[in-house]
C-alpha cells in the first residue's frame, strides 16, 4: 500500500523532503501523484534473502520514479559481480532510509550499488556496510557508484567500508553530496571523475585508503569542469586529503585535513594517469595538520599543500602545521598565496620552483629548512612575508633564499629569530636575477642578520 506524504513524515522521513536541496541547487518535487512506498511493498525486506532483495531493488528502482522508504533494519543485499554487477538503470525517484536502516553487502571484494543513468534522483540517509569489512584494495570495486547521471542529490549518507572508493561519480552532471560520512575505504572516500559542476558540502571521511575527497579529470573522458567542496573534514587518509587532479574550475573552502600520508591539499597534472591540466583552482580557508606524515606505514615525506604542473591556482587563508616535509611546495604552476601560515616543518616553509608566484602575508614559523626558498621562477612578487625561527637544522642558515629567478619584486620581508642563538639569519640572493628585495626588516640579534646578495638586487635594510 502506498504511503501518503503526511504518513511518511510521521514515519520519520525528513521534513519538507520534496523541496530540500543544497544551496544553489533547484528544488524538485516528486512526480505528481507519487507517494512514498514502503520497501516491503516492493519486495525488499530485512527478512529476505540477499538474492531476493537484489532482484527486488533492480525491479523496483530501474527505469522508475518511485519514492521508496526503508524502515529501520539491516537489508542483506547480494552484490556479487558475476555474471554481472548490481545495476539500477535510470532511477529518477527518491530513496529514503530511515535512521537504523542500512544495506549490508555480502561480498567485500565487489561493488555495492551502481546507479546508471537517470535524472533528478534523490537519496536520503543512504547507509551501507559489509557483512565482513573489506581488508584489501580491489581496483574499480566502489561501494556506491553513479554513472552518467544528471542532478543526482545525496544527503546524509553513511558509507562504512569499500574495496575501492566509498562514493563514486563518473561522467555525472551536477551531482550533489551533502552531510555525508565515509569511513574505512580501501581507496578514495568521495571521488568525482570527469563530472560537470559536482558539489560536496559537510563531508567527513575517516581512514580512507586513498584520497579523502578527489576531483579527477582524465584526458580520455569528457572535458567537464567545475566543482565546489565546502566544510570538508578528512582524517587519517593513506594518500592525500583533498585532491584536484586534472579538473579545472574547482574551489575547496573551509576544509580541515588531519593526518595524511600524501599531501594535505593537492592540485596537479599527472602524466602517469593521463589527466588534463587543472587551472582556475582555489583552496580557501583550510587547516592542514600532519599532512604528509606516515599513516599505516604509508607516506612520510609529503607536504601540507602541493601544487604541481598546474595552471592558475590560488591558496588563501590556509594554515599548515607539522607536515611531512614542506609547508607549501609549488612547481611549474602559476600561483597566488595569500594569508598562508606554515609552522613546524621538517623541510622548507615555502618551496617555490619554476613557477610564477604572487605572494602576500605569508608566515613561516619554526622550520628546519629554509623559511622561503624560490628557485628558477619566472617571477616572484611578494608583499609582506614573515620568516620566524627558520633554518633550525639547515646548514645555510637562510631564512630567505632567492636563486636564479628571472625577476624578483619584493616589498617587505620581516626576518625574526627569537632563539637564544639564531638559526635563520641569512637573506640570500644568488644567480642572475633582476628586481629588488624591498625592505628587509632585521629582527635578528645573535648573530646579526646577513644579507648575502651576489645577484645585486636592490634593498633597504631597517
Amino acid at each position: 500500500m502506498a504511503v501518503d506524504r503526511r504518513t511518511a513524515l510521521l514515519l520519520g522521513v525528513p521534513a519538507a523532503l520534496a523541496t530540500l536541496a543544497a544551496p544553489g541547487v533547484a528544488s524538485a518535487d516528486p512526480p505528481p501523484g507519487t507517494g512514498f512506498v514502503p520497501a516491503t511493498d516492493l519486495g525488499i525486506a530485512t527478512t529476505n534473502s540477499a538474492a531476493t532483495n537484489r532482484a527486488s531493488l533492480v525491479a523496483a528502482l530501474s527505469n522508475s520514479a518511485v519514492c521508496v522508504v526503508f524502515p529501520p533494519g539491516d537489508y542483506p543485499v547480494d552484490n556479487t559481480n558475476s555474471p554481472s554487477y548490481l545495476v539500477i538503470s535510470n532511477f529518477a525517484g527518491e530513496l529514503v532510509m530511515l535512521p537504523g536502516a542500512r544495506f549490508v553487502f555480502g561480498t567485500n571484494t565487489a561493488k555495492g550499488l551502481i546507479f546508471d543513468g537517470g535524472t533528478g534522483a534523490r537519496l536520503y540517509g543512504l547507509t551501507t556496510a559489509f557483512a565482513t569489512a573489506p581488508t584489501g584494495r580491489v581496483n574499480a570495486e566502489e561501494c556506491v557508484s553513479f554513472l552518467s547521471t544528471t542532478d543526482t542529490y545525496v544527503e546524509n549518507a553513511a558509507i562504512d567500508g569499500s574495496a575501492a572508493a566509498g562514493l563514486f561519480f563518473q561522467h555525472c552532471v551536477r551531482p550533489t553530496v551533502v552531510r555525508t560520512r565515509i569511513a574505512n575505504t580501501m581507496a578514495d572516500g568521495l571521488h568525482f571523475k570527469n563530472c560537470q559542476d559536482p558539489r560536496a558540502d559537510q563531508i567527513t571521511t575517516t581512514d580512507t585508503g586513498d584520497d579523502g575527497v578527489a576531483f579527477v579529470n582524465y584526458a580520455s573522458g569528457p572535458a567537464n569542469t567545475g566543482g565546489l567542496a565546502t566544510n570538508i573534514s578528512v582524517t587519517r587518509s593513506k594518500s592525500r586529503g583533498v585532491s584536484v587532479v586534472g579538473q579545472s574550475g574547482v574551489t575547496v573552502r573551509d576544509a580541515r585535513i588531519d593526518t595524511t600520508a600524501g599531501h594535505g591539499l593537492y592540485c596537479a597534472f599527472e602524466s602517469s594517469w593521463s589527466t588534463r591540466t587543472p587551472t582556475d583552482v582555489c583552496f580557501e580557508r583550510a587547516r592542514v595538520v600532519a599532512g604528509g606524515v606516515v599513516v599505516g606505514g604509508a607516506g612520510g615525506s609529503s607536504s601540507g599543500v602541493r601544487v604541481s604542473s598546474a595552471g592558475t591556482v590560488s591558496v588563501a587563508a590556509v594554515t599548515v602545521d607539522a607536515p611531512g616535509q614542506h609547508g607549501v611546495f609549488v612547481s611549474q604552476s602559476t600561483v597566488t598565496l595569500t594569508d598562508v601560515a606554515v609552522s613546524n616543518t621538517p623541510g622548507s616553509g615555502f618551496n617555490l620552483q619554476t613557477s610564477t608566484c604572487t605572494l602576500d602575508r605569508l608566515l613561516a614559523d619554526g622550520t628546519n629548512g629554509i623559511g622561503l626558498t624560490a628557485t628558477g621562477n619566472a617571477r616572484v612578487e611578494y608583499g609582506t612575508i614573515t620568516l620566524r625561527n627558520t633554518a633550525k637544522t639547515h646548514a645555510t642558515h637562510r631564512a630567505l633564499n632567492l636563486d636564479s629567478n628571472t625577476r624578483v619584486f619584493g616589498q617587505r620581508a620581516w626576518i625574526t629569530d627569537t632563539q637564544t642563538t639564531a638559526t635563520g639569519y641569512v637573506v640570500g640572493a644568488y644567480g642572475t636575477q633582476q628586481g629588488n628585495l624591498g625592505t628587509v626588516v632585521d629582527l635578528v640579534n645573535t648573530p646579526d642578520l646577513l644579507i648575502d646578495n651576489p645577484s645585486g638586487l636592490g634593498y633597504v635594510r631597517v
